[in-house]
């Protein structure tokens, strides 16, 4: 599922395809790339679903504990006490990860653009991406299907860690793959104990929304 749903739709054979298609990213105008990157990322996450649920069909019913969504008061509040719990937390990681990268680390092309484009519409397709659909895929892949399968082999502590790990590598950024093992390991941290997807999502909704908050005010 991650190999073929998460990394060979959305790193290779899309953006072949989109080539083929001469859609691209390099030539574009500022305006096709804000919408170009995200419409990507879309892809590569329903792709990876896609794979995911062809994956599972000769297992229905399903196992207890996985792709639990509930709409709870309680999923609420373990979402928003994780990012409070997550924000120091991130913040000591990532001062020790520029000291360890000095500022030279790999670029996302996503995150460029936001810094460098002032367009209201470009931005809130952005925000949209970072804030409701990169959750909202992420969180059924890692946290709904992948930590609750680990846990069949390895304790529940083992399976956050390594979840958390290959969340981190499966956003292909060397440079990030610390400060994103320990949000993958806080998000793991925060489902397995709510056991619902809801709060998992709320807080990594909340995180992606309030660094794309903070790199527009930086940008501007």
């Amino acid at each position: 599922m991650l190999i073929v749903g998460f990394f060979f739709v959305g790193q290779i054979l899309l953006p072949l395809v989109l080539g083929g298609l001469g859609l691209g990213g390099s030539g574009l105008s500022s305006r096709e790339r804000a919408f170009f990157f995200p419409g990507l990322l879309r892809a590569n996450g329903a792709g990876g679903l896609a794979v995911l649920w062809w994956s599972v069909r000769p297992y229905r019913p399903l196992p207890e504990g996985l792709f639990t969504l509930k709409l709870s008061g309680q999923g609420v509040l373990w979402g928003l006490g994780g990012y409070f719990v997550a924000l120091p937390l991130m913040l000591g990681v990532a001062l020790l990860n520029q000291q360890i990268w000095q500022g030279q680390g790999g670029s996302n092309p996503l995150l460029q653009t936001v810094l460098e484009e002032q367009d209201p519409v470009a931005l809130v397709v952005f925000f949209i991406t970072a804030a409701v659909a990169a959750p909202f895929f992420e969180e059924i892949l890692f946290r709904g299907f992948l930590l609750p399968s680990l846990t069949r082999y390895m304790t529940v502590g083992w399976a956050i860690v390594l979840s958390g790990a290959i969340f981190a590598a499966a956003h292909l950024s060397l440079s990030e793959v610390l400060p994103l093992t320990l949000l993958g390991c806080i998000l793991g941290f925060v489902y397995a104990r709510s056991r619902n997807l809801l709060s998992s999502m709320l807080l990594h909704s909340i995180w992606n929304s309030a660094t794309m908050v903070g790199l527009f005010i930086l940008g501007s």
